[in-house]
């Protein structure tokens, strides 16, 4: 059977520098488990790893779709096991990691997930990476603020010049929907970075409440030390020399 180790938790919370972080520690390779970060040309909101994320440790299922297409959990489950086919040939250890639960659960459990019922495929670990309800807004404060330093208005600009309209699923990401609405006159920027803060705020509590009802073991992040501890003993047999 196949080992499995998968690492949900909602916006901001930091999952995926934790995921970094244990890769210094375990012969893995990441398959990002996000509905967004699929999407080429989709950049400043989508918090994609870096080029230098990705040297430290191979990333899958990011920058593959275009911005016309479409994705679902059907499309991540097909991918995500070739994926796994992949890292398992290498003898390195598949990681998923992302905020999109429906995603993960429609890979370990089949698309009738509800039921709990284990498709038998793999030996997994599902982790929840969570932390302080207040920790994490100010973080998504943050990341939203930098978001438009860093231009993201000029990208949704970008990407309305290139024919991509609001109707395309990508445009209904938190962040580009609501920069859409601004460039449409349909509220002012400052108006537009308020109801992005909110709508991801929102979309946290979501991801919260997704991943305790869904099967997935808690560990907060100021048990950061003990739960790497507990994953290097748990998949021993990956321990970097």
């Amino acid at each position: 059977m196949q080992d499995l180790l998968a690492i949900g938790g909602c916006t901001a919370v930091g999952k995926s520098a934790f995921a970094l972080k244990l890769s210094e520690y375990l012969n893995m390779e990441i398959i990002s488990a996000d509905s967004v970060q699929v999407y080429k040309g989709l950049e400043i909101a989508t918090s994609k790893p870096t080029h230098k994320e990705r040297a430290i440790c191979k990333h899958h299922l990011v920058d593959i779709i275009g911005l016309f297409d479409t994705f679902n959990a059907y499309d991540f489950v097909k991918k995500a096991t070739q994926a796994i086919d992949e890292i398992a040939k290498l003898n390195k250890l598949p990681v998923i990691v992302g905020g999109t639960g429906l995603y993960i659960d429609s890979l370990l459990f089949g698309f009738d997930f509800q039921s709990n019922k284990h498709q038998k495929n793999f030996d997994y670990e599902y982790i929840f990476y969570n932390d302080e309800r207040e920790k994490i807004y100010r973080r998504i404060n943050i990341r939203v603020d930098n978001m438009i330093k860093n231009g993201l208005v000029d990208e949704v600009k970008t990407l309305r010049s290139m024919g991509v309209s609001k109707n395309e699923q990508c445009m209904q990401a938190i962040g580009y929907k609501e920069i859409g609405d601004y460039l449409e006159g349909n509220c002012s920027l400052d108006e537009a970075i308020t109801l992005i803060k909110k709508n991801t705020r929102n979309y946290a509590k979501r991801q919260t409440t997704w991943f305790k009802n869904n099967g997935a073991v808690m560990w907060m992040t100021k048990d950061e030390d003990a739960l790497i501890k507990y994953l290097l003993n748990r998949f021993s047999q990956y321990k970097k020399a």
